[in-house]
C-alpha cells in the first residue's frame, strides 16, 4: 500500500485529496492518506520518515512533491519537484503516476510460464511487446532478455489483461505503460519506442484501433497528445 501525506490547510488538503483519489483508482494503486498542517511536525517527524513514500503539499500557491527511496538505495529522495495547484491530470500522471519509483504499487498483474513442468510468473510492468513467432510466441522483457511460450499469440492475447496491451500490428501486441514516445517513421508507418529503449513498428492500418485502445489503457485521452509528435 503507498502510504501519502498530504500536508496544508483543511481546504488545501481536500483539494489535493480529490485531485489524487481518481488517478490512484484508476491505475489499481492500493494508498491511503494521512494529513497534517504542522510545518514542525511535518520537518521533525515525517520529511525523513521512509513510512510515507510519497509527500504532496500546497506551498506558496504550488504543489509541492517528494517521492522517497524503498530504503535499499543510497539516494533519500528520487523524485521532487511542483506542480500547479490544483495539479491537472496530466500533472499528476506524468510526475506520479508514470514515476518508476511508483511502480510497485501498481497492481497490474502478471503473465504465468509455464515450461518442462516448472513456472515462471513475469509482472506486466517488466515485459514490453509480444511477438508472433509461427504457433509459438515471444515476449521481450524490459531488461531485453526473452521469453519463448509455447502458445500462439491468439492464446496469449486472450490470456493477458488487455486494460495494459494493444495490438500496433499483425503478430504485435504492446505493453501502453512501458512506451516513452511514439513517432512517425515513414508515410505508412510509426515507431513505438520504449522506455528501456526497444522499438517496434506500427503500421499505418492499426493506428486508428491502437489510438482508441491506448486511450482506454492508460485512462486518458489527453495522453494520446504523444501519438502525434
Amino acid at each position: 500500500m503507498l502510504k501519502i501525506l498530504l500536508y496544508g490547510s483543511a481546504r488545501e488538503r481536500k483539494i489535493l485529496e480529490e485531485a489524487l483519489q481518481k488517478p490512484l483508482e484508476e491505475n489499481k494503486i492500493s494508498f491511503s492518506f494521512r494529513y497534517l498542517s504542522n510545518p514542525q511536525e511535518l520537518m521533525e517527524n515525517y520529511l525523513y520518515n521512509r513510512y510515507y513514500r510519497l509527500i504532496v503539499a500546497c506551498l506558496d500557491g504550488c504543489t509541492a512533491y517528494v517521492i522517497k527511496g524503498n530504503g535499499s538505495k543510497h539516494d533519500y529522495y528520487i523524485a521532487k519537484g511542483t506542480m500547479s495547484f490544483p495539479p491537472t491530470s496530466e500533472e499528476i500522471n506524468e510526475k506520479l503516476m508514470r514515476n518508476p519509483e511508483l511502480a510497485g504499487f501498481y497492481s497490474s498483474g502478471e503473465y504465468t510460464v509455464a515450461h518442462r513442468g516448472l513456472t515462471r510468473k513475469i509482472p506486466y510492468e517488466e515485459i514490453d511487446y509480444i511477438h508472433s513467432d509461427d504457433k509459438k510466441t515471444i515476449m521481450y522483457l524490459t531488461n531485453g532478455d526473452k521469453e519463448i511460450i509455447s502458445k500462439n499469440i491468439g492464446k496469449v492475447n486472450d490470456e493477458i489483461n488487455r486494460r495494459y496491451f494493444a495490438k500496433c500490428c499483425i503478430g504485435v501486441i504492446v505493453n501502453t505503460r512501458n512506451i516513452h514516445k511514439i513517432h512517425r517513421s515513414e508515410k505508412n508507418s510509426r515507431v513505438i519506442e520504449f522506455k528501456s529503449g526497444a522499438k517496434v513498428l506500427m503500421t499505418e492500418g492499426y493506428f486508428e484501433k491502437f489510438a482508441e485502445a491506448y486511450s482506454m489503457s492508460v485512462s486518458r485521452l489527453a495522453d494520446l497528445k504523444a501519438l502525434d509528435d
